[in-house]
């Protein structure tokens, strides 16, 4: 279905333009137990005690916040700790509905570790995911197996340095994001309903030269998306409807329609869609003051109708799922809280299209191509699916008191039970390379029909019917892999009086695949000269093991079901090529990927004003990386020899109340970071390795591939200011975010530009730099009046107020524009 503009959305518009900005809190919320329970203090003073790598965003930062695609990682550009791809702010594809790709401290987006209510929803099976949706072997896919709309949430919290040892399986940072619990009166039901709009109408682009305008508009490519039309609809809801029970429940819908040209003989339009929709409820009981039950599930789903514009029957339906179901039990014993959760979760992606795909001579019959050939058909049908079992168990003890010391140990442990399998359910043929029929029949003498032959006369008359005569063969097939893991960790977090902190922790992490022993030494001390926290002094060091995820096995060994074949003769059958690869390092038979990360920092909290120093430095190791075997196939191989090492400056300094002038509360926050990072490789499943020269040529010198500058996540330095304003005599609030990036190196890569003395070419990166960018985000808030318990709010965001030209430069060195001003409507219904 397609969304039209609608009278609500357009009073909306018409109403006004301000925006609202979210508060950053580094404060964590009290654990609920009961009052007479000394633990609850201790468990407290252990949260807060941690604040410096762990922010926390209650659900008004999330609501108040400039967020146009309403999803967590769009949210984090508030974080200094974070970077966010380049397809965040692009103006190419606005129509997408899936979450930006985010590095945490310099890490990859698949390098962090997602949660919602304490289930991962990290995509373990092509966090990569392919870039054409006609690829024979791949699904497209990115770092999360679903969106999560931000209206759905009451809390958020990113860890993103001095991560305690019970999380495990990332080395970037850990994202934790939570529905809302029912702290309400006995019998009353609260929540929201929230519609939100816009579109390319509603936005503008500023084109960095005419002929990037020119081919942005005259787009037959989902890669560049001139016109969309997006808008999506949120319920959420919780109460409490006795002493023991409570419930949450939420829903949402998301819906983009992007119209785009078709390229055929004859011009037309396909209208592509996206979808994207989250469902769940939880169920609270808590039969006395020191036992609670959580019961909850969850659907998250995305789905997409895609085409290519040159080719006939092309359309494809990509989807991915993520289905959960857990348990969570809290037991306050006499000296310990013990909390165990049971998970059962699967995710589900997958691909519907033709079967077949052929590249014809164009003739009478086969007459849709603009040029020389007419293609036609995809790549068939795909599926691949996870299941996982898992449960944990964490116990915190009461504190021991040691002369002047004063221990408080936490131990927990957990076991996996892991299942996925891929699949092509039917066998597909990509058909090429058109010969001359000469007049033949397409039919054998005991009438049985040849497969890819078509009688009709090519158009230019040289060919009296064709058949193709080489296709490779993508067979039906099924693998299966399974994987057991378990992991145990140990945390001493050790007080002596108010002056200093320290927290020791292991973790271990094995699994029956790699059959690795991994163990990850966690360390933070904190110092407070003064006995409070006018001034903290901070340091750590930590090891983070990364997942290496055991549905890569999968992936690896696709190739099995693959096979060459040609005909030089139609009545002569199909004869097989040689395979032309001879060895191969699965990734599962790799190091774990791990990274070393050392933390210095301080904080002070003095009269009104809070502020933090950090430096973080990540050693990243054995990362995994494609490799080139053999020049003449493209074929390659795995290894650890990725690396990449950050370091990461951060400042943050805030107001703790709001502070009142001219009328208005306000609140300000500002975050500055400055970040070195290096890398070697662009992620795990690079191509470039397989295409480009073994030496490329490089600020007037040869070096290595490999050791060329990476091209995502380099953002060097950038400066946000928050500030949000609450009027005290109209019920309006407005949310700013401004941020300040600077210059922005990248390469233009040009196929085997260089020729060296000895006459061998290799390829040539020149190096480019974009310009400093600065954006001017809003939110504007204005509640109306309504009954009793009831509230409405109509909300505009604009994106890029003063429509400041910013660009970025793509992978292949090429200028494209960010998105220029651009409007967001939103209507909500608090009750």
């Amino acid at each position: 279905m397609r969304f039209a503009y609608s009278s609500l959305s357009v009073a909306i518009l018409s109403s006004f333009s301000s925006l609202s900005f979210a508060e950053q809190i580094q404060e964590s919320e009290p654990t609920t137990l009961s009052p007479s329970l000394k633990l609850s203090t201790i468990v407290v003073e252990a949260k807060e005690e941690n604040a410096l790598g762990k922010t926390v965003y209650k659900q008004e930062d999330l609501k108040k916040s400039p967020n146009s695609s309403k999803n967590i990682t769009e949210f984090l550009k508030v974080n200094p700790n974070v970077q966010l791809g380049h397809r965040f702010r692009s103006s190419l594809q606005q129509g997408e509905l899936n979450a930006a790709d985010i590095s945490i401290n310099g890490g990859l987006a698949y390098d962090n570790k997602i949660l919602i209510n304490g289930l991962s929803i990290n995509n373990t099976i092509n966090p990569v995911g392919a870039q054409q949706s006609n690829h024979p072997n791949q699904l497209m896919g990115n770092s999360q197996a679903a969106a999560i709309n931000t209206d759905l949430l009451c809390k958020l919290t990113v860890l993103d340095s001095n991560i305690g040892a019970e999380y495990g399986e990332f080395s970037g940072g850990v994202i934790s994001a939570e529905t809302c619990a029912p702290q309400t009166e006995i019998g009353k039901i609260h929540g929201s309903l929230s519609y939100d709009y816009t579109s390319n109408a509603w936005s503008k682009v500023n084109f960095p030269s005419q002929d990037s305008r020119d081919a942005f508009e005259d787009s037959t490519d989902e890669s560049a998306q001139p016109y969309f039309t997006k808008q999506g609809i949120s319920l959420n809801s919780y109460g409490r409807l006795s002493e023991q029970w409570g419930f949450n429940a939420f829903a949402s819908y998301r819906h983009s329609a992007i119209p785009l040209k078709t390229d055929f003989a004859e011009s037309g339009q396909f209208e592509q869609q996206r979808q994207a929709r989250n469902a769940g409820v939880k169920l609270f009981y808590d039969p006395s003051e020191r036992t609670s039950f959580k019961l909850g599930a969850s659907f998250l789903e995305n789905d997409g109708l895609y085409f290519k514009s040159n080719i006939r029957d092309s359309e494809s339906t990509q989807h991915s799922n993520s289905q959960n179901l857990y348990f969570n039990l809290n037991n306050q014993l006499d000296s310990v809280l013990l909390t165990q959760q049971l998970n059962y979760q699967r995710q589900q992606a997958g691909r519907q299209a033709a079967q077949n795909h052929y590249s014809w001579l164009n003739s009478s019959s086969k007459n849709w191509g603009k040029d020389k050939y007419s293609f036609e058909g995809h790549m068939g049908a795909l599926n691949q699916q996870e299941s996982r079992l898992k449960y944990t168990i964490k116990a915190l003890f009461e504190p021991i008191e040691t002369a002047s010391l004063r221990h408080q140990f936490k131990i927990g442990a957990g076991y996996g039970h892991y299942k996925a399998y891929w699949q092509r359910p039917e066998t597909a043929h990509v058909y090429a390379t058109p010969l001359n029929l000469n007049g033949a029949d397409c039919q054998s003498d005991n009438g049985t029909s040849y497969d890819a032959c078509d009688t009709a006369p090519s158009l230019d008359g040289k060919y009296q019917g064709q058949y193709l005569s080489s296709k490779t063969s993508y067979y039906a097939g099924q693998l299966d892999i399974r994987q057991d893991r378990w992991h145990a960790f140990i945390e001493d977090q050790i007080h002596w009086n108010h002056y200093l902190t320290a927290t020791l922790g292991f973790r271990n992490d094995y699994d029956s695949i790699h059959k690795q022993n991994n163990v990850a030494p966690r360390t933070a001390l904190e110092i407070r000269p003064f006995g409070n926290e006018r001034l903290t002094l901070l340091g750590g060091w930590n090891r983070y093991y990364g997942l290496n995820a055991f549905v890569n096995e999968l992936n690896d060994r696709i190739d099995q079901f693959e096979q060459k074949y040609t005909r030089a003769q139609l009545e002569q059958g199909w004869t097989p090529k040689t395979a032309g690869k001879t060895s191969f390092t699965y990734r599962s038979e790799l190091k774990t990927p791990y990274s070393d990360e050392t933390v210095l920092g301080l904080s002070s909290k003095l009269n009104n004003t809070a502020l933090s120093l950090k430096w973080v430095n990540r050693d990243n190791q054995d990362q995994l990386r494609k490799t080139k075997m053999n020049l003449e196939d493209l074929s390659y191989s795995y290894d650890n020899r990725g690396r990449s090492a950050s370091d990461i400056y951060s400042l943050s300094i805030r107001n703790l109340a709001p502070l009142a002038f001219l009328g208005a509360q306000h609140r300000l926050a500002l975050n500055a970071d400055y970040t070195e990072t290096t890398r070697n490789f662009d992620h795990y499943d690079s191509t470039d390795i397989l295409t480009a020269t073994p030496q490329v040529y490089y600020k007037g010198q040869l070096i290595d591939a490999e050791d060329r500058p990476a091209h995502e996540f380099h953002v060097p330095w950038t400066v946000r200011l928050n500030w949000e304003m609450q009027f005290d005599r109209l019920p309006l609030t407005l949310s700013h975010f401004l941020s300040y990036q600077g210059k922005v190196d990248a390469l233009k890569r040009e196929a085997k530009g260089y020729t060296d003395a000895q006459g061998v070419q290799h390829d040539a990166y020149t190096p480019y730099t974009t310009q400093n960018k600065f954006y001017w985000d809003l939110k504007a808030s204005y509640r109306i009046p309504s009954v009793k318990n009831t509230q409405t709010i109509l909300g505009l965001t604009i994106n890029n107020v003063t429509n400041r030209a910013n660009s970025f430069i793509d992978s292949s060195g090429s200028a494209q524009p960010d998105i220029g001003r651009q409007f967001i409507a939103d209507v909500t219904f608090k009750f």
